[in-house]
């Protein structure tokens, strides 16, 4: 397997297009982040929602629902999502015979864990204790939810690999399980008191941004298979 050489040719307008598009997904992404950020440093979204809700959590846990988030807990950490993507890359790379899938994921990736990484550097939020009986939380800083934000982004660039890559009569479904891992996977991490529910939702909104913006420079700009590319693709397009 092997990397074309080659990328569609196109027109200055639609790579006009393109960036601004990607550049409205990036000012949105900040925007809410500056947002989010603003508001915890006058209070009022930690009082209003973040520490209630931890409270909230602490006296309401339910034996099957925390086996169930501890789960999600090891499957989002950095062994179990490492596995989850090579499968799902490894898979991807054979039905397509090149190596697209897995440069495409590595760019994800990178970009995710560096966002992850930096933000929780600057920011220094603090994280709720845990709930009692469960798995410690980590000893790095909050926000945001890095469980949140890499399986948004991964399972997020995944399913749209999945889908513009052959399998678009099953897309609802892979829609639908894809949201539904993601939205569980930041619900465990507020169910364990890892992360508050800031921490999840920012994770949630730069994941899916940083998928949407790694998916619309693939689409654009990286070959796809003859048979996505025919008369008929064309004119559902």
């Amino acid at each position: 397997m092997r990397l074309p050489r080659q990328y569609p040719s196109g027109s200055r307008s639609v790579a006009a297009k393109l960036l601004w598009i990607v550049f409205g997904i990036v000012v949105v992404m900040v925007f809410f982040t500056r947002r989010v950020l603003v508001s915890l440093r006058a209070g009022g979204w930690n009082q209003a929602i973040d520490e209630p809700v931890y409270q909230w959590v602490l006296v309401h846990q339910v034996p099957w629902a925390h086996w169930l988030a501890t789960l999600f807990h090891y499957w989002g950490s950095t062994p179990g999502m490492t596995l989850t993507m090579a499968l799902i890359t490894v898979a991807l790379c054979w039905w397509q015979r090149n190596l697209w899938p897995l440069a495409t994921t590595v760019v994800t990736s990178l970009g995710s864990v560096l966002c992850t990484i930096v933000l929780k550097a600057q920011l220094l939020v603090v994280r709720p204790g845990g709930v009692p009986g469960g798995v410690a939380p980590p000893e790095t800083f909050s926000f945001p939810s890095g469980h949140t934000l890499n399986a948004a982004a991964l399972i997020g660039i995944s399913a749209y690999l999945a889908i513009v890559l052959g399998w678009r009569r099953y897309a609802r479904w892979i829609g639908i399980g894809a949201g539904i891992f993601v939205v569980c996977m930041g619900l465990s991490r507020i169910y364990l008191g890892h992360h508050w529910v800031s921490d999840v939702v920012v994770g949630l909104t730069i994941g899916v941004g940083w998928a949407a913006v790694v998916a619309i420079l693939h689409f654009n700009y990286v070959p796809r298979p003859a048979s996505l590319t025919g008369p008929e693709q064309r004119r559902t397009r």
